[in-house]
């Protein structure tokens, strides 16, 4: 009895401990690819992206589910060459994870019309008939999407619509220049660096907003709710620091 139970307390304490070990290593590698702009843009070479329209994501119809696509970095070379796009424009992503093998994931959105930006919007039902799927609004889909789906997008969503916000420093009045990996944004010309953050009121809001939509759908109120404010609030962090 007590030979079974040491047994099986060492699987358990094993297997915590591998899963601690993967939680530790994927962590280090994503701040390396937000410190390290050259090993960022090495990990897009193997790495998937999330395509978004004016920050309504491309989403894809199975049965009463709504599927998430990603393309490869060439399939996204080879959609920007078809639109008359420059495949620099692939540097305006932002990077928002990674699985447990290292495969890096980024977000870009091909809608958004930034007075900075020297690229012009892509026309959105040529897209959607290219990539065999549609934009649509996040808050819609919301109920369609897996959890992990729905925390990505959510992120996805808010760290681009923080760099669409924030072209142009507070200080100096110069445009910001956002890192490879988009994990902050600095002036040239102050030295100040930015980096996304979302205030408390911005944290409650969303909640509150969907509490209506959300409140009828029983268990999954609690669930959507928390993995709302947690995609937001992972992204709290300093507003500028000045080097």
């Amino acid at each position: 009895m007590f030979l079974y139970y040491g047994i099986a307390c060492k699987r358990k304490s094993f297997w915590c401990y591998r899963l601690l070990s993967t939680y530790v290593t994927k962590t280090r590698y994503l701040f390396e690819l937000k410190e390290d702009d050259d090993a960022c843009k090495k990990a897009q070479q193997t790495g998937v992206f999330y395509l978004f329209h004016g920050l309504a994501p491309l989403l894809q119809t199975s049965e009463h589910r709504y599927l998430v696509p990603r393309l490869s970095l060439l399939e996204l070379k080879r959609l920007l060459g078809k639109f008359g796009q420059d495949a620099q424009r692939i540097e305006d992503s932002v990077l928002i994870g990674c699985s447990d093998q290292h495969e890096a994931w980024f977000a870009l959105d091909l809608g958004l019309n930034i007075s900075s930006s020297i690229y012009a919007s892509l026309p959105k039902p040529e897209m959607e008939t290219e990539l065999k799927g549609s934009f649509i609004e996040l808050r819609k889909a919301i109920f369609q999407l897996n959890s992990m789906d729905s925390s990505l997008l959510f992120t996805a969503q808010a760290l681009l619509r923080w760099h669409a916000n924030h072209q142009f420093c507070s200080r100096s009045g110069q445009p910001t220049k956002k890192n490879m990996a988009g994990s902050k944004r600095v002036c040239p010309s102050s030295k100040i660096i930015y980096y996304p953050q979302v205030s408390n009121a911005l944290r409650g809001q969303y909640p509150r907003r969907l509490h209506t939509i959300l409140s009828w759908k029983g268990s999954l109120h609690n669930q959507k709710t928390s993995l709302i404010t947690h995609s937001f609030c992972s992204l709290a962090g300093p507003k500028a620091l000045v080097s």
